[in-house]
């Protein structure tokens, strides 16, 4: 090994690399070739725990420093958070999601999974430290769950539609069904067959309107809103049973919309999978 010039080794070397990155060799094979070519042991590869270490040891001062006066300040928070004032806890809410939300978004054109989760992270954090205010503050009892249900919905959405993510879309639309199905029980404890059907059919099919008609535009939105109008189509059915209205018609109504939807689908077929595709 020692007659091999530097910038044959180099060359040897990265091309060893270039194997572990496209999976050509098992990674203890490619630890292996570049053992013997790479006289530096600290150049030698370590596993994921080692280039960790490495990483660390080699940070400056500045990272260190950034490291500790960060998780410093989560302690201080997580420890004095039910101290604070409710102005402040909800403002704290706020910040943390807006600035995970913006990392990930910063994060997701060059590190996709890394921004997925920091968004993910926000928009879990959301909804976990508003309920936490809920209890301290003493709202839980209140309308306090049903307002921190619609925010959490809107950021959802909002973020949904900004950053282009179709699952976070669907899940704020979500969150304001269950919203709107809780707000109706509370409100009308006790309706009538046509009134359920009334309380959800129209909202299914202004939905899958909104589909046909937003998918040129918007084309994520297509296939969000055509499943929402697949969800609310049922919906009637589905609020029925979890709330025990007329128990004795759920079985045909739902018989009949599932022959109604697969009739509608199957002739429609062209139309609505342009829309979702």
């Amino acid at each position: 090994m020692a007659a091999l010039d530097d910038d044959k080794r180099k060359t040897i070397v990265n091309e060893i690399d270039v194997w572990r990155r496209g999976k050509l060799l098992p990674e203890q094979y490619c630890d292996f070739l570049q053992n013997l070519y790479l006289d530096d042991l600290n150049e030698r590869p370590k596993g994921i725990v080692g280039a960790a270490v490495q990483k660390i040891g080699q940070a400056s001062v500045k990272h260190w420093l950034l490291v500790f006066v960060s998780f410093a300040l989560i302690c201080i928070i997580v420890l004095h958070f039910s101290a604070f004032p409710a102005a402040l806890q909800i403002a704290i809410t706020g910040i943390v999601t807006a600035a995970f939300t913006g990392l990930g978004a910063w994060l997701r054109e060059k590190q996709p999974l890394k921004g997925l989760l920091w968004i993910s992270a926000a928009m879990i954090f959301l909804p976990v430290a508003g309920l936490s205010v809920l209890v301290l503050q003493d709202w839980d009892a209140r309308a306090g769950p049903a307002v921190l249900l619609g925010i959490c919905a809107l950021v959802w959405i909002c973020c949904g539609v900004l950053l282009r993510l179709s699952l976070l879309h669907a899940a704020g639309w979500v969150g304001l069904v269950i919203l709107y199905g809780a707000l109706l029980s509370d409100r009308l404890p006790d309706p009538s067959l046509l009134e359920v059907q009334i309380f959800w059919l129209p909202a299914a099919l202004l939905f899958g309107w909104l589909s046909w008609f937003l998918h040129v535009r918007y084309k994520p939105a297509g296939s969000v809103f055509f499943a929402l109008a697949l969800i609310l189509w049922f919906m009637p059915e589905v609020y029925s049973a979890l709330l025990d209205i007329h128990p004795d018609w759920i079985q045909l109504q739902l018989l009949c919309k599932i022959a109604a939807a697969g009739v509608g689908l199957f002739r429609l077929r062209k139309q609505w999978m342009e829309w979702v595709a």
